[in-house]
């Protein structure tokens, strides 16, 4: 697989999110695919990662990533990017807040023959909870 092949394979992925085509999105998953999310083990298959990705579409109806930058060093592809979007249903047990985030993130993906492997994910947790007024001291 060449650089520009596993670009197109990240850049999918990103599509599949933003047109919520959780089936095309985990096709583009092993089975036995894992996440690290901010230095935390996360999911540990393609299953649980459509599921996770379908409970933020449902707190986050308009949710959409923006690519920002994207390098690829073999068949390890980096993405940094923005997410934008309203805080409209149901997260983690928490109501909706109503309120808008924009955070800042990036993934590291780890392709093999078209799919990803793996993933080391990146968000700016503390200004997403903090846009959600969800930090100790923020007014409810």
């Amino acid at each position: 697989m060449t650089e520009s092949e596993a670009i197109e394979v990240a850049r999918r992925v990103v599509a599949c999110d933003n047109g919520r085509d959780l089936e095309g999105y985990r096709a583009l998953l092993w089975d036995d695919y894992h996440a690290e999310v901010n230095g935390a083990e996360g999911v540990t298959t393609g299953d649980a990662e459509a599921e996770a990705l379908a409970s933020y579409w449902r707190a986050f109806s308009d949710g959409y990533a923006t690519e920002e930058q994207v390098v690829a060093s073999g068949n390890v592809v980096t993405m940094r990017y923005r997410l934008v979007g309203t805080n409209d249903g149901e997260m983690d047990g928490r109501p909706a807040t109503g309120r808008k985030i924009e955070v800042a993130g990036c993934t590291i993906f780890e392709i093999e023959d078209g799919r990803v492997r793996r993933v080391f994910r990146y968000l700016d947790v503390f200004s997403w909870l903090s846009q959600l007024g969800m930090l100790p001291g923020d007014a409810a």
